[in-house]
C-alpha cells in the first residue's frame, strides 16, 4: 500500500483522469491538478495553471503528497501548432518545475509521459528499441526529448526517481482530443466514410487507455525501476485498412475514403515500438485488442450523446 498522496496533474484529460479513477478506486490519497475543474472529478481537484510554482510547492506541502504522475501538458502535435513557444513553456517549463518540487520536497517518484514522436521516422520497419536514436520532426516531440534529457540530468545529479514512458497513440473513454479510432467510430455512427491520406503505406499505434493506466500505476509502487524511459504501445504496427477491419469488428459500418487531405494525425514511417523492457520491468502488456478496445469506446461516446451502446 502507497503511503501518503499521489499527485495526478492534467487530471482532466485522457491519461491523467485515468490514472485518478484507478487511484481513488483502489482506496488511495489522490489531488488532482488541472486549468479547470472538471465534471464528475474522480478525486479533489485544484485549479492550477503549469507555471504557477508557488502553488505547486503548497499543494505539495498541504495534502502530504509524496509521488507525483505528470500527465499535465500541450498534449499532441495538433495543439497550438501556430505557437511554438507557448508547447515549449508548457511541456518544458511545466516538468521542470515539477521536478524541482520534487528534488526539493524528496518526492519518491515522479512518472511522467514522452511520445512515440520522439523517434521521428525511420527509413525501415524494425522494431524500436529505447536506445534507438530520437530525431523528433515536431516543436511537441521535441519537448519530449528534452524532457528526457532533464530527467536524466535530475536523476544522475540530484537522485529524483523519475520515469518517462514514450506511449504511442493513447485512444479510448475520455480522450477527447482528434483521435483516429474515435474519429471511425462517429463517423460509423453517422453513415460518413473516414477519410485518409494513404490505406497501406503509413502505419499507426494504438495503445488502449486502460493498458497505459496499469503500468503507470506498476511504476508509481515499484521500489526501484532499473531504466529512465520505457516505450509503452501496442507491440505492432498497423495501417489504416487494417484498423478499420479490426474496429469494423465491433463497430459496424466502418469505411475508409482516400483523400490526400485526410486526417494526418498519429501515422508513422516508424516500426513498431520493442515493449520487452516494459514487460520486463514493469509487468506491461497490451490486454485490450483493438476490437474490445473499439467496442468499449462506442459505447463510452454514445453515453456522452445520449445514445445506446452497442
Amino acid at each position: 500500500m502507497m503511503t501518503g498522496t499521489t499527485l495526478v496533474t492534467g487530471v482532466g484529460g485522457l491519461i491523467g483522469r485515468g490514472v485518478a479513477v484507478r487511484l481513488a478506486a483502489a482506496g488511495h490519497a489522490v489531488i488532482g491538478l488541472d486549468r479547470s475543474i472538471p465534471r464528475d472529478a474522480p478525486c479533489c481537484v485544484l485549479a492550477h495553471d503549469l507555471g504557477d510554482v508557488h502553488r505547486l510547492h503548497e499543494v505539495i506541502l498541504r495534502h502530504a503528497v509524496r509521488r507525483v504522475v505528470h500527465a499535465g501538458g500541450i498534449s499532441g502535435p495538433m495543439l497550438l501548432r501556430d505557437d511554438p513557444a507557448k508547447i515549449t513553456a508548457v511541456n518544458v517549463g511545466g516538468l521542470v518545475d515539477m521536478l524541482e518540487a520534487a528534488r526539493i520536497h524528496q518526492l519518491e517518484r515522479v512518472v511522467w509521459f514522452s511520445t512515440i514522436l520522439a523517434y521521428g521516422e525511420r527509413a525501415d520497419a524494425a522494431p524500436v528499441p529505447e536506445d534507438a536514436p530520437l530525431r523528433p520532426t515536431t516543436i511537441y516531440g521535441a519537448t519530449k526529448v528534452a524532457g528526457e534529457a532533464l530527467l536524466a540530468g535530475y536523476a544522475a545529479e540530484h537522485g529524483v526517481s523519475a520515469v518517462a514512458l514514450r506511449v504511442a497513440s493513447c485512444y479510448g473513454p475520455g480522450r477527447t482530443t482528434a483521435c483516429f479510432i474515435r474519429t471511425l467510430i462517429e463517423n460509423a455512427r453517422a453513415g460518413r466514410s473516414t477519410r485518409v491520406a494513404d490505406l497501406t503505406s503509413r502505419t499507426r499505434q494504438h495503445v488502449y487507455i486502460d493498458d497505459v493506466v496499469d503500468v503507470v500505476l506498476t511504476a508509481l509502487a515499484a521500489p526501484a525501476i532499473p531504466q529512465l524511459v520505457y516505450n509503452i504501445g501496442p507491440g505492432e504496427v498497423l495501417n489504416a485498412a487494417q484498423i478499420a477491419s479490426q474496429v469494423c469488428e465491433t463497430v459496424p459500418s466502418v469505411k475508409l475514403e482516400i483523400d490526400p487531405a485526410g486526417m494526418p494525425w498519429n501515422t508513422f514511417a516508424l516500426g513498431p515500438l520493442d515493449i520487452a523492457a516494459a514487460r520486463r520491468d514493469l509487468d506491461f502488456a497490451p490486454r485490450v485488442r483493438l476490437p474490445e478496445g473499439a467496442r468499449r469506446y462506442a459505447a463510452w461516446l454514445d453515453r456522452q450523446t445520449g445514445g445506446e451502446a452497442p
